[in-house]
């Protein structure tokens, strides 16, 4: 129970941190598309890429919600697991997609050491695998779903 516990609590930190990067990443793309020209204007006025902007700042809020309500739910004391877990899948499974797409932004300047996307894509990674894969935070959701009838 103690394990389990700490686990709950290290998820919300871990969809902290998926948030953070992908502020980040989204924060770097935004930056990169108003400065760079192709065809005679910054690459931010295609539509293409003001559809992943879009994309990747939908999704990145909907994972500081449900990070934000796990902690709240947490902080008010009551049981925080299926929120957790949640919170956890979407925002690790989120920074994936958001960094995938600066990166793609980016183009060949993505991959290297000189723009901060070349890092975040590296640490966006591991967090899928931090504090449980995220196919075991399928197996806890579903669990609460099927056996204790609690649905978000």
């Amino acid at each position: 129970k103690i394990a389990m516990t700490a686990l709950d609590g290290g998820r919300i930190g871990i969809g902290a941190q998926s948030v953070g990067i992908a502020q980040a990443a989204l924060d770097a793309a935004v930056k990169y598309s108003t400065e760079r020209e192709q065809f005679g204007q910054t690459i931010s006025k295609f539509q293409g890429l003001r559809w992943m902007i879009a994309e990747m700042a939908t999704e990145l809020e909907a994972a500081r919600q449900l990070t934000l309500s796990a902690a709240a739910t947490k902080d008010r004391g009551e049981k925080y697991s299926l929120e957790a877990s949640m919170a956890k899948l979407y925002a690790s499974e989120m920074v994936n997609r958001t960094v995938a797409k600066a990166l793609q932004i980016h183009g060949g300047y993505g991959y290297i050491k000189e723009y901060p996307v070349e890092r975040f894509y590296r640490d966006a990674r591991v967090l899928t695998i931090y504090e449980g894969t995220s196919e075991i935070q399928k197996v806890v959701i579903s669990n609460y779903i099927f056996n204790d009838k609690r649905r978000p």
